[in-house]
């Protein structure tokens, strides 16, 4: 590499460095990759739970009309 191209690479190197554009996203998507992966554990203990809710008030549902 000539003396001139490294001196552009190191000023292309610093000038991104310098640049903080797209900072702020990359703070928001790690925030919520965070939160996703927190949530995990809590909405698959959370599913069944809803799932049996949904099923009593069919059974409940079906006591009141008739099943089929």
């Amino acid at each position: 590499m000539t003396g001139k191209r490294a001196s552009k690479a190191i000023e292309a190197l610093r000038r991104m460095l310098r640049d903080d554009s797209g900072v702020t996203a990359i703070e928001y998507a790690l925030i919520a990759s965070i939160l996703g992966i927190a949530l995990v554990p809590v909405l698959s203990n959370t599913t069944s739970g809803v799932a049996s809710l949904f099923t009593s008030v069919q059974g409940n549902f079906d006591t009141i009309w008739g099943s089929g």
